[in-house]
């Protein structure tokens, strides 16, 4: 069976039909890495900036791979057992919403991981009060992490609202 093996670097560039790019920040993705046996990992939010880029290292990836262990350790797989198939989206504005609320209401510190990407809590919250998302309808990306390339850049299909 393949596994999971996290790119050294990804970088999502928002891109309109013509595959012109969208300078755009403030969208929020999210990785969905999926399970073989436990709860699949939804890592994230990956914030795009000016240019409507967001550059998303190993370091980041692993960094969330932390805080989804520290909210619940027995909960997850071994981040490497996963399958190499995963999904890269826009997160839904009411997802931004309920990651909102739980960040200011119950997960009200920085996990685990966390810290290596957010200088506090309030700028983690900061970047989903910013949020854009529903301004945009950007596409899903379905993609292979297994190992074949160490280094990936998609293109990410997006309209204006």
């Amino acid at each position: 069976m393949i596994s999971l093996f996290l790119p050294d670097k990804v970088t999502l560039r928002l891109v309109d039909p013509t595959g012109t790019p969208i300078p755009i920040s403030h969208v929020l993705f999210r990785i969905h890495v999926f399970s073989n046996t436990k709860n699949d990992f939804l890592l994230g939010p990956f914030v795009t900036d000016v240019d409507g880029v967001a550059t998303i290292t190993k370091a980041h990836l692993l960094a969330e791979v932390a805080a989804s262990y520290d909210s619940g350790l027995m909960d997850y797989d071994r981040i490497d057992e996963c399958k190499p198939d995963v999904e890269i989206a826009p997160m839904e504005p009411s997802d931004i919403d309920r990651a909102l609320k739980s960040r200011t209401t119950l997960w009200t510190s920085l996990l685990q991981g966390e810290a290596a990407r957010w200088e506090s809590i309030e700028e983690l919250c900061n970047a989903y009060r910013s949020a854009v998302n529903g301004r945009v309808s950007a596409g899903v990306l379905r993609v292979r992490w297994d190992g074949s390339t160490i280094s990936a850049e998609y293109t990410i299909p997006t309209t204006l609202r």
